[in-house]
């Protein structure tokens, strides 16, 4: 009786993500094996782009499958032919917004929390010419060093936003609510606005960052 309520579960699981996995192959996302979806997904893919999950994604934005919240959806976007996204293997994405003029890249077995935003862009024109408004200059030129490259096994917590040229090393920690600006190097605990190191996750520790106290800024995931 376990055993066909199981299989039971697993076949309403199925058709549940049906209408996700249709959205995403008919807007042309190249995906792996076992990619899982729960709640809503929008894709928005420039014609000439790439989006890409690896093997095993999970993208969630139904509240019973987060400890947290999950808002809205997790939004997948490309803004321009040739942009490229792409999430790696065993990672997991809670109602968050990734969008790519360029180049987003996101390592294996990264988590990211809910209401996180991760751009590779400023969208709008920063410094318009003397005389002229931004609200008129339309979308700023993309260029390579505004790509954003997150590592593998990171963890950015809830709200936190990665903003362009931004590179988050492996392993790293992003506390909730953070900005970050900078890059992020591996093995760090990174939090705050504009976010800063505050600690180290390597055994041997930094010797800038020694007797720092940077636990419970990730509690929010």
């Amino acid at each position: 009786m376990r055993a066909r309520m199981r299989s039971i579960k697993k076949l309403m699981r199925s058709i549940s993500m049906m209408p996700n996995q249709f959205i995403m192959r008919r807007a042309g996302v190249r995906l792996g094996s076992n990619v899982l979806s729960y709640g809503r997904v929008r894709v928005d893919r420039a014609a000439g782009s790439t989006i890409s999950l690896a093997d095993n994604v999970i993208l969630n934005a139904d509240i019973r499958r987060n400890t947290l919240e999950a808002r809205g959806p997790v939004i997948l976007k490309t803004l321009r032919p040739g942009a490229r996204l792409s999430v790696g293997k065993d990672s997991g994405i809670t109602s968050a917004t990734i969008s790519a003029a360029w180049d987003v890249s996101i390592g294996n077995r990264v988590l990211i929390g809910a209401g996180v935003l991760i751009t590779d862009s400023d969208h709008h024109v920063v410094k318009p010419p003397p005389g002229a408004s931004r609200r008129h200059l339309g979308f700023p030129e993309p260029l390579e060093k505004h790509r954003v490259i997150i590592g593998n096994d990171v963890f950015i917590g809830a709200r936190a936003i990665v903003l362009k040229g931004v590179s988050i090393g492996d392993r790293s920690v992003v506390g909730a609510g953070s900005v970050v600006t900078s890059d992020v190097p591996a093995d760090v605990i990174a939090a705050g606005n504009p976010s800063r190191v505050l600690g180290s996750l390597s055994p041997l520790g930094h010797p800038k960052l020694q007797g720092s106290n940077a636990e419970g800024i990730t509690r929010a995931h």
